[in-house]
């Protein structure tokens, strides 16, 4: 009876075992159906997509080099597999219906994967996974609006397929933040940021490329993640917003530096927007000034008083 029992749950095992192992994230349909012109908003859609796509691909592979915690290097491997997926998709629709997609990243994409390659280790898991959210975000609301709302039937249709992968994606890695961000929180240094806002930058050319106007902060640890600079515009007024990773600046003397960075590039960003999630130095950090209670506007992590951007040396503000 022993031995009858032990047979039918290794038969159990045999069975079930492959559907675990094979379990894989749907590939989209590549079948056009649809024939003729591609609207405009049909267009725009697969641009945005297949941009989206070989971000994800790319970042997902520094996270796979450069992220501390396993967690977030898996999470990487997964966008890498299931981006590729997607992109091979939208290509063989797009040679089916005679549409040029794009075959690098504009520049706001760039610009973010540049940021992280500078990157490393905490710092890497914390800047990734918070861009994770923000582009899956993005990507769901892209895919939702052309599900309901596109022309193209085909394009239609892969988007739909692929949403529920996104929006699974944004769960992941909602899920996974948190626990990421306690963790490297620790290490990070404390920085204060208030001697910053005003400042000139230059790039590594010599050139100017703005001055600080504000300084965005990671929700989860308060740590400075990105720098929005003025560009042009008299006293800020009618001056255009870009935004340079924090982690690309660099104290020379009495110099802010971007290491990287030039003023040609800085002219082709995307100007920066703000959005309702967005934390900052400005919008939220000096809360308590007004009201004369002499608090440091550069005091977050639960209070703690932080040091002076020093002088005199090269090395990173953080």
């Amino acid at each position: 009876m022993k031995r009858h029992h032990l047979l039918a749950t290794a038969a159990l095992m045999l069975f079930t075992a492959p559907a675990i192992a094979t379990a894989q994230t749907p590939t989209p349909t590549k079948t056009v159906t649809a024939q003729g012109p591609v609207a405009q908003q049909d267009m725009t859609f697969a641009e945005k997509a297949a941009v989206s796509d070989m971000f994800e691909v790319q970042a997902g592979k520094l996270a796979q080099d450069n992220a501390k915690e396993q967690r977030v290097k898996q999470f990487g491997g997964q966008m890498v597999s299931d981006h590729t997926k997607t992109s091979d998709a939208m290509k063989a629709m797009a040679q089916q219906k005679s549409m040029t997609l794009p075959t690098k990243l504009d520049s706001e994409h760039q610009q973010k994967l540049d940021h992280l390659r500078s990157l490393k280790g905490d710092q890497f898991d914390s800047a990734y996974l918070q861009g994770q959210i923000d582009a899956h975000r993005t990507a769901v609301a892209l895919f939702r609006e052309q599900s309901q709302n596109g022309k193209d039937a085909d394009l239609k249709r892969f988007a739909s397929e692929t949403l529920p992968t996104l929006e699974q994606h944004l769960r992941h890695v909602q899920e996974l933040r948190p626990g990421v961000a306690s963790a490297s929180s620790a290490t990070q240094p404390q920085t204060s940021f208030e001697k910053m806002m005003g400042k000139d930058v230059y790039g590594q050319d010599g050139k100017k490329l703005g001055d600080v106007a504000d300084i965005i902060l990671d929700p989860q640890s308060g740590n400075a993640t990105v720098v929005v600079l003025n560009r042009g515009g008299v006293l800020g007024i009618g001056a255009k917003q870009v935004a340079i990773g924090y982690n690309m600046l660099n104290s020379q003397g009495d110099r802010i530096v971007a290491s990287n960075v030039t003023e040609d590039q800085v002219k082709q960003m995307s100007e920066f927007k703000y959005d309702d999630t967005t934390v900052s130095l400005g919008r939220n950090g000096n809360r308590n000034a007004a009201g004369g209670s002499g608090t440091d506007h550069g005091t977050m992590n639960g209070g703690a008083s932080h040091g002076d951007m020093p002088s005199g040396q090269t090395r990173n503000p953080q």
